[in-house]
């Protein structure tokens, strides 16, 4: 019949039932139903919902239609019309133990466990032994979604960090809520008693103890159902994933076969290759790969990427670059495939291009949480931490229980000075996982920022009780005892770290400076001549090596390290940002001008890029080129409004040319940002002063002599303020304390005619 026919044969039969039951809603309301009841036995939902529709009309109260409307809703994917009709039949019919089920499910849905719980506890009143009941007002005490939502959240945990998909801790994604968790195991217990032969009673259970964190009862409960039901693959695939989680690869295998092979579907065999490949044996990934997803799109996209990732671990690099560009040949949007050729950019140290492409993996895909997250890190790697802290910001939004997305949030967050922020980030990670190394350096490495020592020193014990053979968490310790003034602890905490990794350079850095700190020239340069010797080209230990040279005034050497560590890696921003640096130090203006041009080149967008094209306005203008660094602190506001030393120097030069309006906006947006700061107070009251205002210039400027009383230029333009306002006293007094700070200051001459008269 076509849709044509059967929607003339639905008006018909519909304009009949109004005609022949038109003076008997009773009879009209039935046979609406019973017209309803043959479409979806014929599985015509659309035109049973109709008939239904009409049933309730008939009679607002018929709780049987509004059930029966609610079960065709499902069936065409209407939720929100089947929570709303099974809730309103569960009212109608208070006694019907179906309805109530149905709608305790869909309030589980919405997440309002008390109503859920009321309907569990109305059933159970009718009838103690129910047993699907039990297991509603279980699931509602504990507030838990179900094993297959649990499964799906230790696979997304595994691919967000699968270096730490040991850790039970990833199932934390299924906390429980705030209800009785004790009445809730009581409940989902029951439920076994009552039945000890049902599968759904125990994988309720189970998915109660995963919630829990209670994995040794999660197994045994799943073990049971497997008893029941050999092939039940909701069992063997928790099993499998809970045993992968907890470290237990081996006892895993068998579970993924057999899901594999009871649920003969392409998802579990990807999961099957991919246990094997995460347990390096990628051989036996292969052959499954090569069968899968032949001819469906997206299931070969998953296995040519798999394919690609193997060949490339393999050192096939050519063949997976093949492969992969390939795949995107025919899926230019596939995003695993972007994010799988971003990683391997980065591996060969492309980072514009790896950029580009986690850039064009989230935009095929923007709930995809690896792409999210692994854009993040680009953006982090190219210090554009704004850029970053988006990124992985839309990672929690997807999934607010991720903590790898946490953790490296509260590093950028720490790295821009956003303390607070850092240390509430890192301990959102830790209510999941409560163990998380990284989790607990970073609180202690934020308290210690905080300046709140003893609460740093009590989460390093924690850390030094779990963890004392790693070497980070004795590194954290020296930071602390540094931090507390305690050389001698520091340098015992740094000398454990490197007797535990002999490679660690941030213990390295710590006895250095302890060695620097203390005028040991020597030791110092010993240390990192030895560590140079076995690994002569580690960039970190490159740059530690240029700035122990020049801390110790050997600069000639600094600039050939770091010179040699930019030849190693010529893409090597902080190398470069140092070497600029050393430049300046020796009035090399023309050379640091040439890194800081390379290096705002090489990350175009970061924070580098403004700092260096800074610099590089900064070494103009020491150059005496002050039309050429107006222009770059013009460029560089373009780009960034509110970069600060751009705004406050550019200020300078229109104030000097008289363009006071300008000079004074750009002022403001410099002061606003950093108030403290005394050169930009001493720009604002020079520009107040030149228009004339020396009542607000005198308020900026005594602002900048109260935090730098040393700059004869602060006390000099404070006294042309007071001058300006009639105040004698105060002028003569700003004046001579500039001649006397610096007799030939800049604006001396000046500064001795104001004075003379006074």
């Amino acid at each position: 019949m076509s849709i044509a026919t059967s929607l003339v044969c639905l008006i018909l039969s519909a304009s009949v039932l109004l005609t022949s039951c038109a003076k008997n809603p009773e009879v009209a309301k039935r046979a609406y139903l019973e017209s309803g009841d043959r479409y979806f036995g014929q599985e015509k939902y659309n035109e049973a919902i109709v008939q239904y529709r009409n049933a309730v009309q008939q009679d607002p109260r018929f709780g049987e239609a509004r059930y029966k409307l609610a079960e065709a809703y499902v069936r065409v994917n209407d939720p929100a019309g089947a929570y709303r009709e099974y809730i309103r039949a569960a009212d109608l019919m208070p006694t019907n133990i179906e309805s109530q089920l149905k709608a305790g499910q869909m309030l589980l849905l919405a997440r309002q466990f008390e109503d859920a719980k009321a309907r569990a506890d109305r059933m159970l009143a009718q009838d103690p032994k129910n047993l699907q009941a039990q297991i509603l007002r279980g699931t509602a005490l504990a507030g838990l979604k179900d094993l297959d939502s649990a499964i799906a959240q230790i696979e997304e945990a595994i691919k967000l960090d699968p270096d730490k998909s040991g850790t039970y801790d990833n199932l934390g994604a299924l906390q429980l809520a705030k209800g009785d968790s004790e009445a809730a195991e009581d409940a989902f217990k029951k439920a076994v008693q009552i039945d000890g032969t049902s599968v759904p009673a125990r994988l309720a259970l189970a998915a109660f103890y995963l919630s829990a964190k209670r994995s040794g009862e999660a197994e045994n409960a799943l073990a049971q159902t497997l008893q029941l039901d050999r092939a039940n693959l909701t069992a063997n695939r928790a099993l499998a994933f809970l045993y992968l989680a907890t470290n237990r690869p081996a006892d895993a295998e068998p579970y993924f076969k057999t899901f594999a092979e009871m649920s003969k579907t392409t998802a579990a065999r990807l999961a099957l290759a991919d246990y094997y490949t995460l347990n390096n044996r990628a051989s036996e990934a292969v052959p499954i790969l090569n069968t899968v997803g032949v001819d469906d799109p997206q299931t070969f996209a998953g296995a040519q990427s798999r394919l690609a990732a193997i060949e490339y671990a393999g050192k096939q690099t050519k063949e997976a670059h093949t492969r992969l560009n390939d795949l995107l040949v025919r899926q230019p949007k596939c995003a695993s495939a972007l994010l799988l050729k971003a990683r391997f950019l980065l591996a060969e140290r492309q980072f514009e291009g790896a950029l580009e492409q986690a850039k064009a993996a989230t935009q095929a895909d923007p709930m995809s949480t690896q792409a999210q997250l692994f854009l993040g890190q680009m953006y982090a790697t190219s210090n554009q931490l704004g850029e970053a802290a988006k990124a992985f910001a839309e990672v929690l939004k997807l999934n607010p229980r991720a903590a790898a997305a946490q953790i490296e949030l509260s590093r950028v967050q720490l790295a821009v000075g956003s303390i607070d922020a850092s240390i509430e980030s890192a301990r959102q990670a830790l209510k999941g996982q409560p163990d998380n190394l990284n989790a607990r350096l970073l609180v202690s490495r934020g308290l210690i920022a905080r300046g709140e020592l003893a609460q740093a020193e009590a989460e390093m014990k924690v850390l030094l009780a779990n963890y004392s053979s790693v070497a980070a968490v004795h590194s954290q310790m020296g930071i602390l005892s540094v931090a507390k003034r305690d050389h001698i602890a520091a340098k015992r905490a740094f000398e454990r770290a490197l007797t535990l990794d002999g490679q660690s350079i941030e213990a390295l850095t710590g006895l250095v400076s302890l060695d620097l700190a203390a005028k040991k020239m020597t030791d110092a340069r010993a240390r990192v001549e030895a560590h140079l010797a076995q690994m002569p080209t580690d960039a970190r230990l490159l740059r530690l090596a240029a700035s122990t040279w020049a801390a110790s005034g050997d600069l000639g050497r600094a600039e050939q390290t770091l010179q040699h560590a930019i030849e190693i890696d010529p893409s090597n921003l902080q190398a470069r940002a140092m070497l600029g640096q050393l430049f300046m130090s020796e009035q090399k203006l023309e050379q640091a001008k040439a890194e800081f041009d390379v290096l705002a080149k090489l990350s175009p967008q970061s924070n580098e890029a403004i700092a260096s094209h800074t610099m590089v306005a900064l070494i103009l203008q020491a150059q005496n080129r002050p039309v050429e660094a107006q222009s770059q602190y013009e460029q560089i506001l373009v780009s960034s409004p509110r970069a600060i030393v751009a705004a406050n120097n550019l200020a300078w030069f229109y104030a000097e040319r008289g363009n006071l309006d300008v000079a004074l906006g750009l002022a403001q947006t410099a002061a606003q940002q950093a108030p403290d700061r005394p050169e930009i107070n001493d720009t604002l009251g020079w520009i107040f002063y030149k228009k004339d205002l020396p009542g607000r210039a005198i308020a900026a400027l005594q602002r900048s002599v109260e935090k730098d009383s040393t700059n004869p230029l602060y006390h000099y333009h404070l006294g042309l303020a007071y001058t300006k306002s009639g105040d004698r006293v105060r002028a003569k007094e700003s004046l001579e304390k500039a001649l006397a700070l610096k007799p030939d200051f800049d604006g001396a001459s000046e500064a001795r005619r104001t004075l003379a008269p006074l």
